[in-house]
């Protein structure tokens, strides 16, 4: 049974659990496996559960050199970050999470990941400016953009500007592990029904986990013509 944490500091609330979908968890960490010494973000990480609960999994399942970079816009909620504990949390998962100096999740981010992930954030902002933040992630993100509880509509125009498009690896297992999100009133756009195929635009909403398909270099006309040459 997840347990959720539900932090508060003026008007903020960072809702937040351990392990809150491990199947969302461990396939984006099986997806990022073959990647040499990947880099990930969690942008709006609240007081640290989520960053901390994937390193813990990468951790567990054999992962190699991994950077986890993750911040949030509240102060308060990245400096009680630092101190969280759980049992399944060691000392190298820990040391695998840095965290950056606050930021909103529409801001821009200098440095390139191979992953950026925003959890069941996106909710609390208005479509246009859920549609700015996953531009801004988008821009930065090389490989994968994990985005839940955003508007379908907005997520489906981000994705298509940023020429990604849907993972479906494990895709029933993640969406049914946002089981806090399913209800059968879905009213609220970040409600998920319990028939993905009642939900607007569910291709971009079904899953979790959207790639920037990854184009190959063109061959070396010099290495051909040597080919050519020794045949």
């Amino acid at each position: 049974m997840v347990q959720f944490s539900r932090p508060v500091n003026a008007s903020r609330i960072g809702t937040t659990a351990w392990f809150r979908n491990e199947a969302f968890l461990r396939t984006l960490a099986g997806l990022l496996r073959p990647v040499k010494s990947p880099s990930v973000l969690f942008h709006a990480c609240s007081t640290g559960e989520e960053p901390y609960s994937f390193a813990v999994i990468w951790q567990e399942t054999g992962g190699g050199p991994i950077t986890i970079d993750a911040t949030d816009i509240e102060p308060t909620f990245i400096a009680k970050a630092r101190q969280m504990e759980h049992p399944r949390l060691t000392r190298d998962a820990r040391n695998a999470v840095r965290f950056l100096p606050p930021i909103s999740c529409s801001e821009s981010v200098a440095q390139t990941y191979d992953a950026v992930v925003c959890m069941n954030a996106l909710c609390y902002l208005p479509e246009d400016e859920q549609r700015l933040a996953i531009d801004r992630m988008a821009s930065c993100a090389s490989r994968y953009l994990c985005i839940t509880a955003a508007s379908p509509r907005a997520v489906k125009c981000g994705m298509e500007a940023a020429e990604m498009r849907p993972v479906w690896l494990n895709w029933i297992a993640i969406y049914y592990g946002w089981r806090e999100r399913l209800s059968w009133r879905h009213r609220k756009t970040w409600k998920l029904p319990y028939i993905p195929l009642m939900l607007p635009h569910w291709r971009y909403a079904g899953t979790s986990i959207f790639e920037r398909p990854q184009r190959r270099l063109p061959p070396d006309p010099t290495i051909a013509s040597q080919s050519r040459g020794h045949a």
